[in-house]
This record gives C-alpha cells, structure tokens and sequence, in this order.
C-alpha cells in the first residue's frame, strides 16, 4: 500500500485539477446534505473551515447557519508547534468577510475575540485529503483536528470532501480520528 503521503500528494493533486464550476456546484450538493444530517440540524455551535486550494466550500453554510439561529465558528492556529508537534487549534466567532485576517499556513482566520467552549451540541465540519467509505481520513499532515477532537470527544464531526477524495483502504494510525460522518456529492457515509 501507498503511504499516507504518497496517497494525499495524489489525491491532492486531482482536487487542484478540479475547476471553479465544478467546485461551485459540488459545494452546493455536499452543503444541502449536510443539512440534513442530524447532528447538524441539532447543533447550536457550526465549526466551518476556511476553504483553500479547491476545498469543498462549506462557507455556504455560514449565513443559512446564522439564520437558523446557529453560531458560526471558523479555525485558528494559536500557536505552532515544534517541527514533529502540530500546534494548538481553537474555533473563533465568525462574523463574515470583513472581520478576517491572513492567520497560520496562510489560511484565513477569524478577528474575533470570542473563542468557542465545545459542548455536545457542537458540530465540526471538517476538511482532509483522503477518506475511506469507513470514515478513516488523512488530514493535511498537522495532525490540528486529531489533537482538537482527542480533547473534546463529546463533539459531533462531518468531513466534507468529493467522491474523487474517497478511495477503497488508507494506512491508518492509532491517533487519527475517524468524523462521524464522511460526505461526498453522491454519498453519506457513517
């Protein structure tokens, strides 16, 4: 089997091939069904990610989300680690646009001071780069979102990724944590 970093550098490089109306319309129809799931629909706190390099754009969701009374949270890095330690990740208030800054990894963060207390009625929409139909995920490498949900098992989790992302077996470490759902355009998986 391919290591995890061959398998992501591939994977990765088809996600970057993908292009803008593709995303668009992607993004929509993983968005819709991720409404419908029921950890979703019954959290009062929605953690988004930023979306780079042709991520789904699960952005979509942060003003339905507002409307249906949720709080929006969005990623930030508070501090690096050393070269073999992922830092440490918290989930700030967002408030749209113009409240956001160029944070760690060049990703855009939230300016916002409010920092979110996880709880059990909170859901993660979480970003990666490989999947598996069992949920078994490879991340980016930083290992942030593994370190995160480790601290705060009570949360819910939804990784949003396309079916090009979703491939038959993965080598899969003790440490990484599997979301409780995985959704692609066609698919939920659970």
């Amino acid at each position: 089997m391919a290591t995890k970093k061959e398998i992501r550098k591939a994977v990765l490089a088809e996600r970057r091939a993908l292009d803008e109306e593709t995303v668009s319309l992607a993004s929509q129809v993983i968005c819709r069904k991720i409404m419908d799931i029921d950890a979703y629909a019954e959290a009062t706190d929605v953690c988004l990610y930023m979306p780079i390099n042709n991520e789904v754009n699960v952005l979509l969701l942060a003003e339905i989300a507002e409307e249906q009374g949720k709080r929006v949270w969005v990623p930030k890095v508070v501090k690096k680690g050393e070269a073999d330690k992922a830092g440490d990740m918290v989930f700030n208030r967002f408030e749209g646009g113009d409240s956001t800054v160029t944070g760690a990894y060049d990703i855009t963060e939230s300016t916002s001071e409010e920092i979110l207390e996880p709880n059990d009625s909170t859901v993660i929409i979480m970003p990666g780069a490989v999947f598996t139909p069992w949920r078994d995920r490879i991340g980016y490498g930083g290992g942030f979102y593994d370190k995160f949900l480790d601290e705060h098992p009570q949360v819910k989790t939804i990784a949003a990724c396309y079916d090009l992302q979703v491939v038959p077996e993965i080598p899969v470490e003790e440490f990484d944590k599997k979301p409780d759902y995985v959704v692609s355009e066609t698919s939920i998986y659970r």
